[in-house]
């Protein structure tokens, strides 16, 4: 057990391993949910097996839990955003290429500047507006055609969902700390799908029949990616510094262009792609310098 904390404590196997589960998740989502007849079961299943898996690392990690009554309300109400997000989430990757969603998934980070200019009345950092401005850039690329940027519903429900994520993330900024980390993130992922459960009327018979289709293995490699995805980026952060980090933990955005287009087939474009990816990039990069 103590090898495996010593592992844990090192950014730079949380960096790697990252990257290796944001590629597995993305991917995997597709075929996942590419499919499924109810895209709110889908969302449930993935959360439900995200949130149960990442509690086998709790062990691993101090047990921290608060009695402060206003981390749980302000977990519950960032909860209610995450659901959003999750549910809008799961009928855009369904529709749009998995290249194309990881690009416009970063518009997250142009609405958490945006939040924390206008909301926050932080000082207007000319870093930030570049980065956000070349994240913007590199999703203009993607959608500029002839002189035109198409747009569609799957588009405009993409930018929503990154909309609430950045709501969600601005409401819980710093609640980790307050938690065993594993069981932190069991709760982001489990009380977003208890809320889409009520709102949508599933039931559990369902559900169960859903998961036992022929998508059960990729609804459990989804799930298990989520969940080491999140923890093992939260923990990079932890304990490197984040001017390093964040940009390589953007890596992903390329990485899964590239593999998007020999596992999906997604080649049309794909040179445009990698540029606005790596415009995407450097963005995230400007922002954290």
């Amino acid at each position: 057990m103590e090898e495996v904390k010593i592992i844990l404590n090192s950014w730079q196997f949380n960096l790697v391993s990252s990257l290796v589960f944001a590629v597995l998740f993305i991917q995997f989502y597709k075929l996942a949910v590419k499919e499924t007849t109810d895209e709110g079961i889908s969302t449930i299943i993935m959360q439900g097996v995200a949130g149960i898996s990442i509690l086998a690392l709790a062990p691993f990690l101090p047990f921290i839990f608060t009695g402060d009554f206003k981390v749980y309300a302000l977990l519950v109400l960032a909860s209610i955003f995450y659901a959003i997000n999750d549910r809008l989430q799961v009928t855009v990757r369904r529709n749009l290429d998995v290249s194309v969603y990881t690009i416009l998934n970063q518009l997250a980070k142009v609405f958490m500047v945006m939040y924390g200019i206008l909301v926050f009345r932080e000082d207007i950092v000319g870093n930030k507006l570049v980065g956000g401005g070349l994240i913007l850039l590199g999703n203009i690329i993607i959608f500029y055609r002839k002189g035109k940027i198409k747009f569609n519903k799957n588009i405009l429900l993409s930018v929503i969902a990154s909309f609430f994520m950045a709501t969600a993330l601005m409401i819980d900024v710093d609640i980790s700390k307050h938690f065993n980390l594993p069981f932190y993130i069991m709760l982001t992922l489990i009380i977003p799908g208890i809320f889409i459960f009520i709102r949508e009327k599933q039931s559990f018979k369902n559900i169960k029949k859903e998961f036992e289709s022929n998508r059960k293995n990729y609804y459990l490699i989804t799930g298990i990616a989520w969940g080491l995805m999140i923890f093992f980026s939260i923990r990079a952060l932890q304990l490197g510094e984040v001017i390093f980090i964040a940009p390589l933990l953007a890596l992903s955005v390329l990485l899964n262009v590239i593999v998007a287009s020999v596992l999906h087939k997604e080649k049309s474009n794909l040179i445009r792609k990698i540029i606005a990816a790596i415009i995407v990039i450097f963005g995230i990069f400007i922002m954290t310098y």
